[in-house]
């Protein structure tokens, strides 16, 4: 009867007898073997195990094998030698476990006291009752025990992680994850796969930790590393092209309750990705929630005037491009932001024909801004529109130095020439064609082998790559027809990402058999990561390039038609060559038939009609005169050709200037920049 209930109970109770045994009234119970490799299995403390030894005053005979299978099973080192000295403490024999009943006294009939069914199920459920306590007393403590080594296993992680060490740190999080089962539900899981992507991000593996990274920010700001995996994020973002759909769902969050400072970094951050997008109005919405203080504001006024522009809100525009200049100067946030800003609203001037408006702010620029060249270009072209040539080709003389050596304007000797029609300057115009011809030109044939030789997109990505590093001769492509290729934010970006990807391929799998299965995973998706990208950027330097070669193309074009121009201006110079030729010689045909005359006898009456029957003479000139005198040719017949002359100047002309709407040149681009001083063309214009 008492084995069948003890074993009832332990079924039942799974062990509740951790701490003591279950006391029953009237029966003892002896702790077994087994059932202490069982409470040091789960944790149970060494001198809570020694308790229950001692409250039963268990015996054990242990022999060599037991103690071996003791230790093999995890018993502490002090239960095992405490169990060893039970003999000795409890007596050399253990009696068997058996119900221990009082003898009756000799003489004395015993009285048999039966319990009633109401005392007997009293007992049942104060046995219940303990036994539950007991397992939940079990529970408890073995949820300390987990915490506790989750604490300890975490911390050992996170130290790992911050000092970059990420192989280690990622298998420890593996291990502690698999080993204790934990779901992704748990708290466990979450500091675990933050405690890896972290790992990743300090190691500079920033692919690898993305989306570990946005599934910690996508559990929602009550977690606990909910801004530090935000923080990660941005910084992730900086570097490599990271635009998933999955973003938007930051919208859902409130962050109220945060910093004013995080705040405006997440707005900013939420504001980028919907403009990245092409979604203004949800761009519009959080980037008007970045405060004034920000040092992000400066950034987001300056995006907010682009989403303007291009909805043709340009008074709109000019304040918000306004707003961002002063908050750069006032928050001291990127200077760029500012040369940007200014650069916006002097196209915006440039665009409504406020030219002096458009140069102000092109001077505004510092001279070391990234993006000089092009706005320096820009403005050449804001002075030949206002009509100053000086400043115009003296522009683009800069834009010709060294100092502008990795730029590439093909176009520049084209507007050059055309400034020199304008000004009537041909010989000047032929020789800036013969400029584009040398440097220009001779670069379309060995573009087009180029285009016509690449196959794929890879083959695109490959050439660049090797171009770039000098390492492209088989290619024979020009060093300038790279400049605006490399030039192309969106190429950068995407180059940037590649190199990214390929550098964590080849950290990750020198260490490969060290992080499982993650590791495989990770590994497979870095590599079909560097295929999409390669592909991604190769569309786009395939599209760079057919740019390039449709604009050498049209620029062609352009310059056969203004040699067009100046084959008819130089067919018309000879045309009046021929014309002032002939009469030359009618002149001096008409001074010869006055001289006969006067030598045949005729009279002064005579010489003024043929002077009125003739309109030769109202070309007449100083020498012409002069021979005329010389002949001695009445003065009167002299006054008479003088007045035709006269009336001849009094009736005026008007001039033509050649070419000035030969080319149309319109801006390309959202940025333009800076631009060097000094230089200025003192070529006189010749137009008669």
């Amino acid at each position: 009867m008492t084995m069948n209930l003890r074993t009832r109970v332990n079924t039942v109770l799974s062990l509740a007898v951790l701490l003591g045994v279950l006391a029953l009234p009237s029966v003892a119970f002896a702790i077994s073997k087994s059932e202490v490799i069982t409470l040091a299995k789960l944790g149970i403390g060494e001198d809570e195990i020694i308790q229950a030894i001692d409250k039963d005053r268990t015996i054990f005979n242990l022999n060599i094998n037991e103690i071996l299978e003791l230790k093999n099973a995890g018993v502490p080192e002090k239960v095992i030698r405490h169990m060893l000295a039970t003999p000795q403490m409890y007596g050399a024999v253990q009696a068997p476990a058996v119900p221990v009943v009082a003898a009756p006294m000799p003489g004395v009939q015993q009285a048999v006291v039966e319990k009633t069914p109401k005392e007997i199920r009293a007992e049942a459920e104060r046995a219940k009752a303990e036994a539950l306590r007991l397992k939940q007393e079990q529970e408890r403590a073995m949820d300390a025990q987990k915490q506790a080594y989750a604490k300890g296993q975490l911390k050992t992680g996170m130290d790992l992680a911050e000092k970059g060490e990420y192989v280690e740190a990622i298998r420890l999080f593996q291990n502690f994850i698999q080993k204790n089962n934990y779901g992704p539900t748990t708290d466990e899981y979450y500091n675990a796969r933050y405690g890896m992507a972290l790992a990743l991000v300090k190691a500079g593996l920033y692919e690898s930790a993305a989306s570990m990274l946005l599934e910690i920010v996508l559990q929602g700001p009550d977690k606990t590393f909910f801004q530090a995996a935000f923080h990660n994020l941005v910084e992730m973002r900086k570097r490599v092209a990271y635009s998933p759909p999955d973003l938007e769902q930051l919208t859902q969050f409130f962050v109220g309750n945060f910093s004013r400072g995080f705040q405006d970094k997440y707005n900013y951050f939420l504001g980028e990705f919907f403009y990245e997008g092409s979604n203004y109005s949800m761009a519009l919405k959080y980037f008007g929630e970045v405060s004034t203080d920000s040092q992000l504001h400066a950034k987001a006024r300056y995006l907010t005037g682009l989403v303007q522009v291009a909805n043709q809100m340009y008074k709109s525009a000019v304040q918000s491009f306004q707003e961002a200049v002063e908050s750069q100067n006032r928050n001291k946030s990127e200077a760029r932001v500012a040369d940007m800003a200014y650069l916006a609203l002097a196209r915006i001037a440039y665009e409504t024909g406020n030219y002096d408006g458009a140069i102000l702010y092109y001077r505004k620029i510092p001279k070391n801004s990234p993006r000089l060249p092009d706005a320096f270009y820009e403005m050449g072209w804001t002075y030949f529109m206002k009509g100053d040539y000086s400043r115009a080709v003296g522009t683009f003389h800069a834009l010709h130095s060294p100092f502008f050596d990795h730029y590439f304007y093909p176009e520049l000797w084209i507007l050059e020439s055309t400034i020199y029609m304008n000004m009537c300057q041909y010989d000047r115009a032929r020789l800036t064609l013969e400029m584009f011809k040398r440097h220009v030109s001779t670069k379309a044939i060995p573009l087009d082998q180029f285009i016509r030789n690449m196959r794929t997109q890879a083959e695109y990505y490959m050439a660049f790559v090797r171009i770039g590093n000098g390492q492209g001769g088989a290619y024979n492509l020009p060093m300038e027809l790279m400049y605006p290729v490399m030039a192309n934010a969106d190429i950068y970006r995407l180059y940037k990402t590649i190199a990214q990807v390929e550098k964590e391929l080849k950290a990750l799998t020198g260490v490969r058999g060290k992080l499982g299965s993650w590791g495989e995973e990770t590994i497979s998706m870095l590599e079909n990561q560097k295929i999409s990208r390669i592909n991604e950027i190769g569309i786009k330097i395939q599209m760079a390039f057919r740019n390039i070669q449709k604009d050498l193309r049209d620029y062609q074009v352009k310059v056969t038609e203004i040699e067009l121009d100046l084959n008819q201006v130089e067919m018309e110079k000879i045309e009046q060559s021929t014309k002032e030729l002939l009469a030359e010689q009618q002149l001096t045909d008409a001074v010869n038939g006055l001289v006969r005359m006067k030598e045949g006898g005729r009279g002064e009456a005579d010489l003024i009609k043929f002077v009125g029957s003739d309109p030769i003479f109202r070309l007449f000139k100083d020498k012409h005169f002069n021979a005329l005198r010389k002949a001695q040719i009445p003065a009167r017949v002299v006054e008479a050709i003088e007045d035709v002359v006269a009336g001849e100047e009094n009736v005026g002309g008007s001039t033509t200037i050649v070419g000035s709407d030969s080319l149309e040149w319109p801006f390309e681009g959202d940025y333009w920049e800076d631009e060097i001083w000094g230089y200025r063309s003192f070529v006189k214009e010749e137009c008669k």
